[in-house]
């Protein structure tokens, strides 16, 4: 479900560097690179503690998950996010290694890379590659013209809907929009054109790329809702790694609980919510220092009913850690409040 691929140049140069060697084969290499790191016994995390290095597969030049900025430098979300994931495990150094979206798993299958980011949904179909747990949570989301009265799936009934051309997405559409007019699927650059030319009623994507991808339409289309369904991106590492997935694993734990992951969310995935509310709802005003857990305890009697106060407002805003001071929140009515 990506929109553009463009070769890698220094994977495919290392790779021609191998193949052009001198017999008998070269010494081992003296520093580390994206194809030349050998994993012993199969070991995938004690090979890249050993060449501190973790090789991590990337779809290239894809903001704002990954991609080189004006700077020279690289940049994203994944990227970012892959760094802290190597400080917990111990490893100094970050390696992108790029390739097309659907080849990227086949990277860590091969030995060319340590695990696989790329905005991937767990998907069991892919041999040879076991999931970490989530390292972002996320949903799909309604995007319409400006103006439009459509504003949730259920007014997407005898509708033209837009899809990426994503298989998993396409059935979900079909599964929850049944009575919708037609699906019509894109691929390519530039599918946002067709629901700016209204060639389409609405469409429906991921909305961490979304975020990016709508910015040259700011002025003719908006997001409606968001998480229309409950959807995680996950690390793909090679199976028989146990180890390392149990690493990455406890590493996403301490990440994701922490300031740093809050801020790269605020940073890659931004969006302001919006103060209107229906008419007639309980609202609170986020203040200072205030998290949902917080306002569950003090208004709801209970931190654990922060999933209430999400389950009210998160067709407004796509993730927890957008919320701000002075946003308003729906708080729940009497006969909703746990």
């Amino acid at each position: 479900m990506r929109k553009v691929i463009w070769s890698c140049s220094v994977a495919l140069l290392c790779f021609a560097t191998e193949l052009t060697a001198a017999v008998p084969p070269p010494l081992p290499p003296t520093s580390p690179t994206a194809t030349a790191q050998s994993t012993e016994s199969g070991n995938v995390l004690a090979a890249a503690k050993k060449a501190g290095v973790l090789r991590v597969a990337v779809e290239p030049d894809f903001p704002p998950m990954y991609w080189v900025n004006e700077e020279g430098k690289e940049d994203g979300f994944d990227y970012h996010l892959a760094l802290l994931v190597a400080k917990e495990l111990g490893i100094p150094t970050v390696k992108a290694v790029e390739d097309d979206y659907s080849k990227l798993p086949s990277l860590a299958v091969e030995g060319k890379a340590d695990m696989v980011m790329g905005g991937y949904i767990p998907d069991d179909s892919i041999e040879g590659i076991a999931w970490s747990a989530s390292y972002l949570d996320f949903g799909q989301c309604l995007i319409v013209p400006r103006g439009s009265r459509i504003k949730n799936i259920k007014q997407l009934r005898g509708k033209t809907i837009g899809a990426y051309e994503d298989p998993a997405v396409i059935k979900w559409i079909n599964d929850n929009i049944p009575d919708k007019k037609a699906l019509v699927t894109y691929e390519g650059v530039g599918w946002f054109h067709h629901l700016e030319k209204r060639d389409v009623d609405a469409i429906i994507y991921d909305y961490p790329f979304t975020v990016e991808e709508i910015k040259p339409f700011s002025s003719s289309l908006q997001i409606a809702a968001f998480n229309l369904n409950d959807s995680t991106y996950a690390i793909g590492i090679k199976q028989g790694n146990d180890d390392m997935r149990t690493a990455v694993n406890t590493a996403l734990l301490k990440i994701k609980e922490s300031s740093e992951y809050a801020e790269l969310i605020k940073h890659y995935l931004p969006f302001k919510i919006s103060k209107e509310v229906p008419e007639g709802s309980n609202t609170y005003t986020i203040q200072s220092g205030d998290t949902l857990g917080k306002i569950a305890a003090a208004k709801l009697s209970t931190a654990t009913a922060w999933k209430t106060l999400w389950e009210l407002n998160k067709h407004r805003i796509p993730n927890p850690n957008l919320l701000e001071m002075g946003d308003v929140l729906i708080m729940p009515k009497a006969k909703e409040t746990p």
